[in-house]
């Protein structure tokens, strides 16, 4: 290694803070609510042989998605040049169709140093349902238009006939053009950067400081994995139904853990769904990543080093290695909550002070078309919703967060009425809904939005029908739930429109003046609610978390 250690911490710490003015110029230039509020988008930094060197906080699932992206972008261009902005949104390579991939390879005085990448969720991707939750669909193709693995810019100049065609097959095609531009900007900054640090110290030490920041990440992984015990753990859960029969969808998991090496294997786990519940590849394995890094330590940056230390297994044609033509526009909603939380699971015994119980763990998601009733001109609403975590063997859960593998926001209740024609007559925690505990589970949210125009809504969640598990003696939380109040009645969607799924439809129509109530699950308790602290069971009742006693009243 070049340079001595002070000049190494200085370009690791300017690597970090380079992810960040990504996730800046992200934020300021987007043009969604998703993007803008919401955060769900990632950015990283690649080295020049296509490993992950750094990547911002952003989407769990992002983190092994990058990396499948980044070697699909290097096997189909060996040759790049200044001003070239790669893009693809190819489920099979990424995740799934709204999380678009845009990579700039950068360049210093005419030599290839790395890529900047952001990958981020467009408000809508085309396909058969707005938003893209057909949570019936059955082919991939119905899912969202399918973007291979292109250059939108050639050294700096626009292909339009590439945005184009992306914006003929889009409904929102001004926000997501918006939004690209935005994650353009992003790598733009980060091109910027890059260039002024080779520039003050050098392009060979400031590589040689990409390469140590890798090798950084792998040493104090290792360092800190001593503290998981060697052997063999297992565990199982469930994805409760298809969104067309009640079949449940079995994920198994086996984890082999010695000094120097994680190997995740999935084998046993049921076979790929026909509706969207499924995973691919860099959804699980992103997954995994995000799981043992929570599990060993989430303060190591994420990186390759940290990956080289991971071997996934999981056999092609499940749900969490689905194969063409299966439909995967869930994997990022559910196989990628699932998965980590079934991993955590894993270890509870093991180690019980690092394993939380289960949390709502779901996206939630939804999406509804609407039209204007003069102009007659469609748009259309997306979004995805917090819920309760999971305690710990020290603490409570935390309330109202989205799933503890990513680090996307609730949007705010201003833009949203600004936006859409609805009005959001409540949103708050629901009391009871953690599960009790010695320390209790985190509490859920009530979403009361009342539409304002006819609404057509396409949804893909899960933990509806089962509720998230609580540890050592703790009770489960409430699961999540949707409802429709239409003249002062309030009833499950299922029955009001007899679906054969409470959390997986398309194309149901709600009508102007009904109020779509979300309510998100809490998550489960950790440790016999008996001993639970009379100063806690009073700050809960004083703070209006719980109605009862005894921390947390199932009802």
């Amino acid at each position: 290694m070049a340079g001595d250690p002070f000049t190494v911490q200085i370009i690791r710490n300017y690597l970090i803070s380079t992810a960040q003015e990504m996730v800046d110029a992200t934020v300021r230039t987007a043009y969604s609510p998703t993007f803008a509020e919401g955060h769900d988008f990632s950015c990283a930094i690649f080295d020049a042989e296509g490993r992950m060197v750094i990547q911002s906080r952003g989407i769990g699932v992002h983190l092994g998605s990058l990396v499948g992206a980044m070697a699909g972008i290097r096997a189909r261009y060996q040759d790049f040049q200044e001003g070239d902005v790669v893009m693809t949104n190819n489920p099979y390579l990424a995740t799934h169709h709204p999380d678009c991939v845009v990579c700039r390879p950068m360049f210093c005085r005419g030599r290839h140093v790395g890529f900047a990448v952001n990958i981020g969720h467009w408000t809508d991707i085309g396909g058969m349902a707005p938003g893209g939750c057909a949570g019936t669909a059955t082919h991939v193709v119905q899912e969202g238009l399918i973007i291979p693995v292109c250059k939108l810019y050639v050294g700096g100049k626009l292909v339009p006939e590439i945005r184009d065609f992306i914006l003929e097959n889009v409904r929102l095609p001004e926000d997501d053009w918006g939004d690209l531009q935005s994650q353009i900007a992003a790598t733009v900054a980060a091109d910027t950067r890059i260039r002024a640090l080779m520039d003050r110290y050098g392009i060979d030490a400031v590589l040689d400081g990409m390469a140590e920041t890798i090798r950084h990440s792998r040493t104090r992984f290792l360092a800190q994995m001593t503290a998981i015990p060697n052997g063999r753990y297992m565990a199982r859960d469930f994805i409760e139904d298809d969104g067309v029969t009640d079949r449940r969808y079995e994920i198994v998991v086996t984890v082999d853990k010695r000094d120097d090496r994680f190997t995740v294997d999935f084998t046993g786990t049921s076979e790929q769904a026909p509706t969207p519940i499924n995973g691919t590849i860099n959804t699980t394995r992103a997954a995994v990543y995000a799981a043992l890094l929570a599990l060993v330590d989430p303060r190591v940056p994420a990186n390759a080093g940290v990956f080289e230390l991971i071997e996934v297994i999981a056999p092609p044609g499940t749900i969490t290695n689905a194969v063409h033509p299966a439909p995967v526009f869930g994997s990022t909603f559910e196989i990628s909550k699932r998965v980590p939380e079934t991993i955590i699971r894993a270890f509870a015994d093991a180690v019980p002070d690092r394993v939380p119980a289960g949390s709502f763990c779901s996206g939630n998601n939804l999406a509804a078309r609407f039209v204007e009733p003069i102009s007659g001109n469609e748009s259309l609403w997306y979004n995805f919703y917090e819920g309760g975590q999971g305690a710990t063997a020290a603490h409570d859960g935390n309330n109202a967060l989205y799933f503890w593998a990513g680090t996307a926001l609730n949007q705010p209740i201003e833009v949203w009425e600004h936006k859409y024609p609805l009005l959001v007559e409540r949103y708050a925690l629901i009391p009871d809904s953690g599960g009790a505990g010695t320390h209790r589970g985190g509490l859920g949210t009530v979403h009361e939005l009342r539409l304002l125009w006819d609404h057509y809504l396409s949804g893909i969640a899960d933990r509806h029908r089962i509720p998230p598990w609580g540890l050592a003696g703790g009770q489960p939380g409430k699961p999540n739930r949707w409802c429709l109040r239409r003249d002062g009645h309030e009833e499950e969607l299922q029955k009001v429109f007899d679906l054969p799924s409470p959390s997986k439809f398309y194309n149901v129509r709600l009508r102007a003046g009904d109020v779509l109530v979300i309510y998100t699950g809490g998550g489960g308790g950790y440790g016999p609610a008996a001993v639970r602290s009379p100063a806690a069971i009073e700050r809960d009742l004083r703070e209006g978390y719980t109605t009862a006693r005894t921390g947390s009243r199932r009802t």
